[in-house]
This record gives C-alpha cells, structure tokens and sequence, in this order.
C-alpha cells in the first residue's frame, strides 16, 4: 500500500460498516464515498465509490473479471451464468434472458399475487407479525419454488440451506466451513434429483426450459445446478432485504405511506428510491486482468476491486436527496441491480415481488407501525444487508387470520 492510500480514514474499511449497518447506512456509505473515488484499504482491497468509475467497471468485463469471485466451495459446480465472463457468459444469458423478461413476468403475476396475498392474510387479523420472518423471507423463496417448479411445501428447508450458506460463508470466517458445506451439498443433492426427473418428464416450468434446450443451448447437470444454486444465493435473500426496507421505510413514514396508496402509480418510484437507498447487495468485487487506471488512479493487474454501489447510488451529484426517499428523482436510476453484461438477471421479477407484496399488504393492512422499542438489528459481515426482523402493529383486519 503506497502512502497516499495509507492515509486513508480506516472508518472505510469494510470491518467499520458494522458501525452503521444498525440502524442507519447513510453515515458509512457518506465516509466510503468522503475519502475519495477510488482509494485502498488495509488488506488491498480498492475501493470504487465514484459514479463514472463503477460504469468503467461495468462496461469493460475484459478489465475486470467476474470469474473466481463466488466459489462453489466443495461442489462440482459453477455458478452460472454469474461466474462466467465473456463470450463463453453470453450463451447462458442468451438462454436465461428471455425466461424472465417483462413479458414472462406478467404472465406469472396472478400466481405470485395470490401466494403475497396469501401471507399476508396468514397474520392479517392478528394485529402484529415479524414482517421479515412472516413475509419478506417466505415470499420470495415460494416464487423461486413455484418459478423453477418445485415443491413449495419445502420452502421451509429451502430457506435453511439459503439463510446458512449466505451467513456462514467461509469468506466471511474460515471457521464458518464445516455449516457452509453441509448445507451447500444439502441444497445440491435436494436439486440434482429434480434436475434428473424433470428431464425425463418436463413441465411448465423455469427448470424444464433450461434442461430442454438442445445443440449449443443444451446443459449438463453441473451447469443446471449451477443456474439453480445461483438463483437461490442471488435472489433469495437479496429480495428479502428489499422488501424488508420497503415495509421499514413505510412504517416510518405515514405520509408517503398514504400518498402511494391513493395514488398506485407511486408505487413504482417508491421501490426504486428504495431500492436505490437500500440495495440489499450493496457491494460488489471484480478482479483486474491486466494493469489499468480507475479515475486516474493506477491499479495492477491481479488486484481486487470493490464497486461501492451504495455510495453510488446516494451520489450528490446525481440526486437532489441523495440519503432520503423523493419520489421526483426515481426516474433517475441507481445501480442496485449492477450494470453491464452481468447486471441483474432476475431484476424483472425482483421489482414484479416487490409491487405485489406492497399491494396486497396495503390491501388489508393499511395503517401500521413498528413496535414500540424495536431496534433494527442487520447482520454484518453477510453476503446481503437485510433486517433480521422487523415487527410490526396494525389494528387487526376484519377476516385476517388470527
């Protein structure tokens, strides 16, 4: 580390985020973005918190691979197509894209509606619930089953495997091993005989469309588990803490609150503004192929580097309210979902769960808040930010269960 990068504040070492991931992020992605563009820190790591730095990532795959970045531990597999860099990525999202397009979207909206709906009506005339627990965390993990064809009886096993190999994650501490393993291979050998049947047998399913695929487009096992595991990892829990935030936020905020209900074309703008504040996957790395210049600043090949996109996504240059909910500047953009050729597979779907559960919660719980003494708790260090829990009172709904 050079002097310049020595001088950096260590309140922007990734250990310190722990300072401000319990209840506001707003102070550590403001020093993040305070100690400058691009800067180093203990351990090598650079850090990238300028706007234009992290679209020169983005849109140069050559300079910064994605390859080696998430391992599969023990598995014989790679995580596809996330894992994989240009030209050999562009065949999966050839395949992939269209399964979740806009238009597939729409067509899977009454089922996913009916499953929020569903949830909700579960703690509806109680008159309280653990938003986290009882909707943000079971919601998308039964999409993912009905998606891919699975049983959504098993969303509760489901969620174990995810919940412990996203917070037991060897790169968080070595000692996490041994719990990451055992579920990882747990997840693996509950899949592969899915993956076995549904060639046999295929259905109207996501998983069935992947394994149909022939010549250039067939797969093997490794690679449909891959895709699988993937989508479990990357948009389980990262969908949990989003719709985790929206409901925080919400509760916090009456008035905006009210305003999107009587007007449903502010639904919209508020998932993104809040997606954009609160992006549940809020950094992420690339490694350097070959010796280059981040904002003027040179870094060596072999180096990592860090796209801080929550500091992008708070930039003062491109947002009026840069830490705070306007819902004027939505239309503006954020990088929540990543940019270039890896951006975001499942962002379509992502956004569809988050309007229905805000929908349907809207529906028959109007007026909440949260519970009088709750303290955020996020954990840290985890692959994702999300809320642990986040409890919730309402005057109980006429026909809710009890």
């Amino acid at each position: 580390m050079d002097d310049t990068s020595a001088e950096t504040p260590m309140a922007a070492s990734l250990a310190d985020l722990s300072m401000a991931t319990a209840e506001e992020r707003t102070a550590i992605w403001s020093l993040m973005a305070s100690a400058g563009p691009v800067f180093q820190i203990p351990g090598g790591m650079w850090m990238v918190t300028d706007p234009a730095g992290v679209q020169y990532i983005h849109r140069n795959p050559d300079l910064f691979s994605n390859v080696g970045i998430i391992g599969a531990g023990e598995l014989p597999i790679r995580y596809v197509p996330s894992g994989v860099d240009p030209p050999e990525h562009r065949r999966y999202r050839k395949i992939l894209d269209p399964m979740l397009a806009p238009r597939v979207v729409n067509a899977m909206e009454e089922e996913l509606r009916v499953q929020a709906r569903d949830l909700v009506s579960s703690f509806a005339g109680r008159g309280s619930c653990d938003a986290v627990k009882e909707l943000a965390v079971p919601y998308p993990t039964s999409v993912f089953l009905s998606v891919f064809g699975l049983p959504v009886d098993d969303r509760d096993r489901l969620v174990h495997w995810v919940e412990t190999m996203i917070e037991k994650s060897p790169q968080l501490k070595p000692e996490f091993a041994e719990e990451y393993t055992k579920a990882s291979w747990e997840l693996y050998d509950y899949l592969l005989p899915f993956v076995e049947a549904k060639r046999e047998n295929p259905g109207d399913d996501m998983l069935s469309a992947i394994i149909a695929g022939d010549g250039e487009d067939a797969m093997s096992n490794e690679e449909v588990l891959g895709i699988c595991i993937l989508f479990c990892l990357a948009g389980l829990d990262t969908v949990t803490g989003a719709v985790g935030f929206m409901l925080f936020y919400l509760a916090r905020n009456p008035e905006l609150r009210r305003r999107i209900i009587a007007d449903p074309s502010l639904v919209n703008p508020a998932i993104e503004e809040v997606l954009r504040l609160e992006p549940p996957a809020p950094m992420f790395p690339r490694i350097v192929t070959q010796d280059v210049e981040i904002c003027g600043v040179p870094i060596a090949a072999g180096d990592r580097v860090m796209m801080c996109l929550a500091a992008v996504n708070r930039s003062a240059e491109t947002y009026d309210e840069p830490n705070g909910i306007d819902l004027d500047q939505a239309d503006r953009g954020h990088v929540t979902f990543g940019g270039g050729v890896h951006r975001c597979l499942g962002s379509h779907l992502a956004r569809r769960e988050m309007r229905l559960v805000m929908e349907e919660f809207h529906k028959q719980i109007p007026e909440y808040e949260i519970a009088e003494g709750f303290e955020p708790e996020i954990m840290w260090p985890s692959g994702t930010l999300h809320l642990r829990s986040l409890p919730l009172v309402f005057p109980p709904a006429i026909g809710g269960d009890a």
